[in-house]
């Protein structure tokens, strides 16, 4: 470990190595918080420690929400050194090989988080030039981020997406790509996801493109439980105890001498009938009407309100009026995780057109039985990405209660900042 190391940063940990670089958790003293402490020794070459820093300092100079910050860096006498945010110390190499994949409905967001993070840095003239499985760290209700800068660079930008997919499929799956695609091997996983992941594996996407591509994808939906073949066997099982009843019932007659034995009045209900695979009954829910109430903006990890004045026009039935979001000069994700609206109905809605919201904008789609107060609690059921005019979402069946537009990411405008609107959002049945 260099001795040349700011006193401000006290070592508590040694956590390992990444190939030739040491990990330290730390203690940032003068700010009170951990970092983590990456390093070159004195067994480095000039060439090398020269590399590592200019890694470093390119990646410092890309910021987003799913990139690992880095706080300092710079090349001491007998070796270097880097500080960065420390992000939980679980990798997805860490949770592979503990037989857990990501968690559905946090791949998406996610995935396309870090795509879009790699796109920041390679706009930035960055590469990593050496993702893995041990590049990302993850934990949940944590985003995931892109970490383990300072390696040596082995691969251009292409390189990275390709590399970036591989690790997204093996996050997903728990098994590195070359098998069966996810879809085959996660159930609720859509084929839309394997097209996209194995053409990013394949060298025929962006950065960007990736990004673009999973924020589009349908959204994974967790697998039902399935109870058909337990259903099954105890259709079997109450056909033999009847066929048992049946035949102790006939040798009684015979051993009576052919009168009639008497049979208890069953005092419950029948049997199930033999005919109804009770697997494939399913319950339908008449559409009904849908009755839209209060619409009011949500904002938890801001000031509240989001031009509280202007919410009520999404349910005005009006599309020349419009609510918007405020204009920020940065992209949202550098910001806050997002801002929202929210509904309380009626009834059961099948679709949720959204009218005329600024194209580009990213969003996902929430519902609660209650209004709550913070985003932890709301159940989300859908997510995807505005299109020119109108973008319809398919909605689970809920009934009632509230619903959240929760925009994840804003559009651009000519002036350089980042603002989205919404003329309607309608509730269909």
């Amino acid at each position: 470990m260099p001795t040349a190391i700011p006193d401000r940063y006290s070592l508590e940990v040694r956590l390992g190595r990444d190939g030739d670089i040491e990990e330290w958790l730390a203690t940032d003293t003068s700010l009170d918080r951990p970092v983590l402490v990456r390093s070159l020794g004195p067994e480095s070459s000039l060439k090398r420690r020269q590399e590592f820093v200019e890694s470093v300092s390119d990646a410092a100079k890309a910021a987003h929400a799913h990139l690992a910050r880095v706080f300092a860096v710079s090349q001491v006498d007998g070796g270097a050194y880097a500080v960065s945010e420390w992000t939980g110390g679980a990798t997805v190499a860490d949770r592979v090989a503990a037989n857990q994949s990501i968690d559905l409905p946090d791949f998406l967001p996610n995935a396309s988080g870090l795509a879009g993070a790699l796109a920041v840095l390679h706009q930035a003239g960055a590469v990593h030039g050496r993702i893995d499985t041990s590049a990302i760290s993850y934990s949940v209700a944590h985003p995931a981020k892109l970490g383990a800068f300072g390696r040596p660079v082995s691969t251009d930008a292409n390189g990275d997406v390709r590399a970036l997919s591989a690790v997204l499929e093996t996050a997903l799956t728990g098994s590195p790509p070359g098998g069966p695609p996810p879809s085959e091997r996660v159930d609720g996983v859509p084929r839309a996801i394997d097209t996209i992941l194995r053409t990013g594996q394949s060298g025929g996407l962006t950065a960007e493109d990736l990004e673009k591509a999973l924020r589009a994808a349908p959204t994974p939906r967790e697998p039902k439980s399935v109870t058909g073949p337990t259903s099954r066997r105890l259709i079997v099982a109450v056909i033999g105890l009847i066929l048992a009843a049946v035949g102790l019932v006939a040798v009684g007659f015979i051993l009576s001498g052919g009168s009639a034995p008497v049979v208890p009045t069953p005092t419950t209900d029948p049997a199930p009938s033999t005919t109804e695979d009770t697997s494939e009954v399913t319950t339908t829910v008449a559409a009904g009407d849908v009755t839209v109430g209060d619409a009011a903006s949500f904002d938890p990890f801001g000031e509240g309100g989001e031009n509280d004045q202007l919410v009520a026009n999404v349910v005005d039935g009006n599309a020349d009026s419009t609510w918007r979001t405020e204009r920020y000069l940065d992209p949202l994700p550098l910001l806050k995780p997002g801002v929202g609206v929210t509904v309380a109905l009626g009834g059961t809605p099948r679709e949720l057109e959204l009218v005329h919201m600024s194209e580009g904008t990213v969003f996902e789609v929430y519902w609660s039985a209650d209004r709550l107060d913070d985003l932890p609690g709301w159940e989300r059921v859908a997510g995807a990405s505005a299109s020119p005019g109108s973008t319809s979402v398919d909605l689970p069946q809920r009934t009632d209660g509230y619903w959240l537009i929760w925009l994840t990411a804003l559009a651009a405008d000519a002036e350089g900042g980042y603002l989205s609107s919404i003329a309607e959002l309608r509730f269909l049945p």
